[in-house]
């Protein structure tokens, strides 16, 4: 079994976005929020703020287990070798055993990371709904299909059912692999909309910045203010159509993990807008 990675997903430092969202300039400018539109706020904060914990606590466990995975794998080797070696009845019990043990903590391994997957795409809001959806449904039955697999894998005694168990999971993992795939394609995906989203939403605050110090029609300010909504344009553009292509694939069972192999070239040419583009509201700050 290949070892499990988690995840590693292309993430934007907002230096700029929490900079000019601290201006008080700005602050001014933007309606006096309700008492309800607060509670709101507070609310969602304390979710994302639960969310962030449950994730970091997940993700301890889930090293942990891997750690012990991959302790178990040595053993299961060493076990291997003995039996390649000795051919003693006593050697084919400890392999069986060291199988048994080690299948059971691949289980585990893999529940976590599943959690892992699920937990990140339920926090992140750049993913349409339906798809987020759809994906959580499936990653639920497929930590509910491992469970059950570990369950009964701990209660047999067999050699033979040990094996059969074993070896008829190895397949299944392929589609396990396929499912990580396609929610690690919509987790990068769904960052870069986020990211895209919020330098939107800057970008129409510092106009509203500049307007009111009277600079937005300076011929300085009005190049980088063109080219940062170019910039960002050409972001939409390239994200709408990658958007589009992954509902149409995911329209099939596991055809989205297709564009994971792709997923750098793909989302290269959408980080660089996006990169350009929180440069260009630095800049517009600083001008």
């Amino acid at each position: 079994m290949k070892k499990l990675v988690f995840f590693c997903l292309v993430f934007f430092l907002f230096v700029s976005s929490v900079q000019a969202q601290e201006m008080p300039s700005i602050e001014d400018a933007q309606p006096t929020s309700t008492t309800e539109d607060s509670v709101l706020k507070t609310d969602l904060i304390w979710q994302k703020e639960r969310l962030d914990q449950e994730i970091a606590a997940v993700k301890a466990i889930y090293q942990s287990q891997l750690e012990n995975y991959l302790y178990h794998d040595k053993l299961y080797r060493i076990a291997y070798d003995q039996y390649q070696q000795l051919q003693t009845l006593v050697s084919i019990e400890d392999l069986n055993q060291k199988g048994k043990n080690l299948g059971v903590y691949r289980d585990d391994v893999l529940i976590s990371y599943l959690d892992l997957l699920r937990l990140n795409l339920v926090a992140t809001e750049g993913v349409e709904l339906s798809l987020k959806t759809k994906f959580l449904t499936q990653l639920e039955a497929t930590i509910t299909y491992i469970k059950s697999h570990q369950e009964n894998l701990k209660n047999l005694n067999d050699r033979d059912q040990i094996s059969l168990s074993l070896a008829t999971f190895t397949q299944d993992q392929k589609n396990v692999g396929r499912l990580a795939e396609g929610v690690l394609v919509l987790l990068s995906a769904g960052n870069l909309q986020m990211i895209y989203d919020k330098s939107l939403v800057l970008k129409k605050d510092i106009d509203v910045y500049l307007t009111e110090k009277g600079n937005l029609s300076l011929p300085a300010i009005d190049r980088a203010s063109s080219e940062t909504n170019r910039s960002l344009e050409s972001a939409k553009l390239k994200l709408d159509s990658f958007w589009s292509e992954i509902i149409d694939r995911a329209e099939g069972n596991w055809n989205l993990a297709n564009f994971y192999d792709d997923l750098p070239r793909t989302m290269n040419p959408i980080y660089v807008n996006l990169s350009q583009s929180i440069s260009y509201l630095s800049e517009l700050l600083s001008i």
